[in-house]
């Protein structure tokens, strides 16, 4: 070690007793204890002759300060608090190459994320190229038959729009209106990831379900369903497009219009009194609270031919 933390104020505690002299050689032992890295030799004469103490005074204080921190061992002249010292510098160390080793990976992987979504970028501008081509190439009959007239055209405004285009720049392909601001194939990409699902931005099936406009909460929600039928892992891309198409068949099928709630009633089987008032209404409108709740009016036929008779 060419370096260990001395504080101060600790070691101005420890050697508070110590002469001069005994402070001295206490630190002259420390930086000897460090820089090995083990415990002191235990033959006296080696070990002052590695700190020069030659003269009895130095000697004599040297044995102090070797009974008051040392403790001699098998391995020679040890000091617990030097110990302490290399055992945290060395955990120090570890915990440090494994924080680096982990800054190390996380740059990497996020690097080879980026580089991916890069990719998957361009592989989306080639899909809407393509589909813009595709669409540009079909030209209606009505049109197709015309061609001549539309080429002739063309040529006369030819070099006119050629200076035009020149300043210019080509239109960069841009997706719908409807899909403005929908998920793309990227950022469900990234919500599969989240989840555990490993997928790629160029996946044409992500690419099918961007165009037909899923949201990242759809895909998220279906991977939710996913680990609940799996708990144990295993869920992948697939299956939780089986679970999109399911949901997709389950919704097709469902028939809701016209659907009413149920009549109330008051208790014990008898309509409550707004009910019956609003029924009274209705009938009175179409007729059969008359037929219903009324006599039959009397009608008297005053046709002329027949009063005649009836009178003679």
């Amino acid at each position: 070690m060419n370096y260990y933390p001395h504080h101060i104020g600790d070691f101005n505690t420890r050697t508070l007793h110590l002469s001069r002299l005994e402070r001295g050689i206490y630190r002259d032992m420390r930086d000897l204890y460090f820089d090995k890295e083990a415990p002191l030799l235990a033959d006296k004469g080696r070990l002052f002759r590695l700190l020069r103490i030659t003269t009895p005074e130095e000697i004599e204080a040297a044995n102090a300060v070797l009974g008051d921190f040392f403790v001699l061992t098998a391995s020679g002249w040890e000091d617990a608090a030097c110990a302490a010292d290399i055992q945290a510098y060395y955990d120090s160390l570890e915990a440090a190459s494994a924080g680096g080793k982990a800054a190390k990976k996380k740059r990497e992987e996020a690097a080879r994320l980026a580089a991916e979504l890069a990719a998957a970028s361009q592989s989306t501008l080639d899909f809407v190229e393509q589909q813009n081509a595709e669409s540009a190439s079909t030209v209606p009959e009505q049109y197709a038959n015309s061609s001549g007239t539309v080429r002739d055209g063309a040529n006369q405004n030819q070099n006119q729009n050629q200076n035009q285009n020149q300043n210019q720049p080509p239109a960069t392909p841009t997706l719908s209106v409807e899909r403005a601001g929908a998920a793309t194939a990227v950022d469900l990409s990234i919500a599969f990831r989240k989840e555990g699902v490993q997928t790629q931005p160029s996946d044409p099936r992500l690419l099918t379900l961007a165009e037909q406009g899923v949201s990242v909460e759809t895909v998220l929600a279906a991977c939710a369903e996913g680990k609940k039928s799996k708990p144990n892992g295993g869920v992948s891309l697939g299956y939780v497009v089986g679970i999109l198409q399911r949901w997709a068949g389950e919704a097709k099928v469902i028939q809701v219009a016209g659907a009413l709630p149920p009549a109330r009633a008051a208790p014990g089987g008898t309509a409550s009194a707004k009910d019956q008032a609003r029924q009274e209404t209705l009938d009175g409108l179409t007729g059969i609270g008359q037929r219903t709740h009324e006599r039959a009016n009397n009608i008297i036929d005053i046709t002329p031919g027949r009063t005649a008779a009836g009178v003679a």
